[in-house]
């Protein structure tokens, strides 16, 4: 996303035309390949771009060109590096050391394969980030995880009625409802669900004391999260004869995103890693017809993936959990969405505040979109006149599959609170009392908002979208007089 969005000259971002050495990058709102920045030679900014040449955009042309080989050789290496013990004490609540991390290093050579003839030139960047980032949780105590809530307190400082939410009847004419309380404020095991069960045994323990009397966030964990990022280039260039020249790149970047279990517990699935990968291959000629026409062609064809990586799936899981109900193939029958542990996600006493999550929080999402372009170009001089002409066409071939929120069930403390009307939930109710009898309802808002906590069994199809752009143009610019310059230009663009 960010390689697109600069606002230039008042324009909106996503909507200027990115280029390297002549080749298009992007693909939708997003960018492919972005080259290292010691590999780049100059950037060019069209601002608010009025030349017909420049087109496929509604705001201005941003070029990088990037560097060649010479008859030298000449190169570069850097590093650059940060390390906690060398920094500042940065948290000084907890006094923690931060676990931000970078390794940088990479470098670049120009080198002669045949001189006056063909060269080369090749760069390489690896980065090792580590992201500082947490983990916070509000579980439940061991009592409460044994279904036993006569010690648990809500929010008044009273007790934390549960009731039984199939015990609930509703008069006749809708306003009285009424539900029985469990007695001693405990869950009968023979009424618990036996997968909460099993989820409950797994969920991992407090560490540290909580907030007031729902003791939240006592779970506290550090998240780092590492990225290793490689990028590799190489151009070719090849001079023909003094009219005749060719180039030829290769670029490639990757970058793994992973983290960590810091819990120990099969039932945390972390939603924090990703691939992100980019390939770009380009070819140019550029023939000097005479010393005033240039002809210049260019092809490229360009890919990126952008990806959800968990660290495991889980095959079988859902029959596994459910050996006689089949009901989630309308999700996992296809093999489009990733089978993953089933999500449990439990609410605090508002909708959309989150508890703890086992098994995958988040959504799932994979885009693997390329594209291919051609262009060709014609420029003369003609006395006062620089007349350029060419054509160009553009391909997109988009795959894209985007799940706000993974399959599971969301858990709320209005369920086993004194009434489904308007419920106190800070005075009856608990997420993980509804939880453990298997009170199954739409929870934590919309199923389409990411990572909301509903109640969520979307089924899945993979867009596949096309596309072809063609353009064509023609334009001059008249020099009038040494202060006076008009540009006159025609386009045509059909999608």
């Amino acid at each position: 996303w960010s390689g697109n969005r600069q606002q230039i000259g008042g324009g909106r971002d996503y909507s200027n035309d990115l280029q390297i050495d002549g080749s298009p990058i992007g693909i939708g709102y997003k960018t492919s390949y972005m080259p290292s920045p010691d590999s780049v030679q100059e950037v060019a900014v069209q601002q608010n771009a009025v030349d017909a040449e420049f087109g496929h955009s509604s705001g201005s042309a941003i070029t990088l060109t990037m560097k060649s080989g010479t008859n030298d050789w000449h190169g570069n290496t850097f590093y650059q590096g940060q390390f906690p013990w060398a920094n500042a004490l940065e948290n000084r609540v907890f006094r923690t050391i931060n676990l931000g991390r970078i390794h940088m290093w990479g470098g670049t050579l120009g080198n002669p394969i045949k001189k006056n003839k063909l060269f080369n030139f090749f760069s390489y960047e690896q980065w090792r980030k580590t992201d500082p980032n947490d983990f916070i949780n509000t579980v439940p105590s061991a009592l409460e995880r044994e279904g036993n809530f006569s010690q648990s307190l809500n929010a008044t400082g009273g007790l934390r009625t549960i009731y039984d939410p199939f015990t609930t009847e509703t008069s006749a004419d809708g306003r009285t409802i009424t539900r029985t309380p469990f007695p001693g404020n405990i869950i009968p095991r023979s009424q618990q669900d036996p997968i909460a069960m099993q989820y409950m045994a797994g969920l991992w323990n407090a560490n540290r004391p909580g907030q007031g009397p729902y003791n939240i966030n006592n779970y506290y964990v550090p998240l780092p999260i590492r990225y290793d990022y490689h990028n590799i280039s190489n151009r070719v260039d090849y001079n023909f004869s003094d009219k005749l020249r060719f180039y030829g790149r290769y670029s490639k970047l990757w970058t793994p995103v992973t983290t960590s279990n810091p819990t120990g517990s099969e039932f945390f699935v972390n939603d924090r890693g990703s691939q992100r990968d980019a390939t770009s291959i380009s070819g140019d000629a550029v023939w000097t017809v005479t010393p005033t026409t240039i002809v210049n062609i260019n092809a490229t064809y360009h890919s990126f993936i952008d990806a959800s990586r968990y660290a495991s799936t889980c095959e079988g899981c859902w029959a596994k959990f459910w050996p006689n109900s089949n009901f989630y193939n309308t999700v996992f029958g296809n093999k489009v969405v990733p089978e993953l542990l089933p999500r449990m996600s439990i609410m605090g006493t508002g909708t959309g505040e989150y508890w703890a999550s086992m098994g995958p929080r988040g959504g799932t999402w994979d885009q693997r979109p390329n594209a291919d372009s051609i262009s060709v170009k014609v420029a003369k001089q003609q006395g006062k006149h620089y007349l350029k002409m060419g054509a160009d066409t553009r391909g997109s071939r988009t795959t894209s599959l985007i799940v706000s929120n993974n399959p599971g069930f969301g858990f709320q403390a209005d369920a086993t609170s004194a009434t489904y009307i308007n419920p106190d939930l800070r005075a009856s109710g608990d997420g993980y009392a509804t939880f453990l009898l298997g009170a199954i309802q739409p929870a934590g808002g919309g199923a389409d908002s990411w990572d909301s906590g509903a109640t969520s069994m979307t089924a899945t199809i993979l867009p596949q979208g096309q596309n072809r752009f063609y353009g064509a143009f023609i334009n001059d610019d008249w020099k009038v007089s040494r202060n006076l310059t008009i540009n006159l230009g025609l386009r045509y663009e059909f999608e």
